[in-house]
């Protein structure tokens, strides 16, 4: 008889192989930043949690019905030679594709970058934007 030997989270890391593979690999990463996508009358308005991104080091662009918010982090080259007991902070590059709806104006995309938050401001087209209709009354 032989012995096997019973692993309780083969499967579950075997899948986890399986997964990681999909997909581009310049597309993924280590981490990527949180975004909130807010949705008003005139505008959508994305906001990236990038602490510690160089603004000149953000890429953003828009391809097809698509917005692509991609860059890298990182950090000096000294922390190398003195050697972790934790490192929680992810660096590298990454990279959001967020899908726009239709009706924005992309070439009048606008950037803002403060206090590590990056806000992106996209306006709606008026064919889009909420009216008013007036009803008359027949007498």
């Amino acid at each position: 008889m032989r012995l096997v030997r019973f692993e309780p989270f083969g499967l579950s890391r075997e899948m986890d192989r399986f997964f990681a593979d999909f997909g581009p690999r310049t597309m993924r990463s280590d981490w990527a930043p949180r975004v909130d996508v807010l949705d008003s009358d005139n505008a959508l308005t994305v906001r990236v949690e990038a602490p510690g991104v160089d603004p000149d080091d953000l890429d953003i662009t828009v391809e097809g019905d698509s917005l692509v918010i991609s860059g890298a982090r990182h950090f000096e080259a000294d922390t190398e030679e003195a050697g972790y007991r934790r490192k929680e902070i992810f660096e590298g590059e990454f990279t959001r594709t967020i899908l726009l709806p239709e009706g924005v104006e992309v070439d009048e995309i606008t950037a803002a970058a403060k206090d590590g938050i990056v806000t992106l401001t996209i306006p709606k087209s008026p064919e889009v934007l909420p009216r008013k209709v007036k009803v008359e009354v027949e007498s």
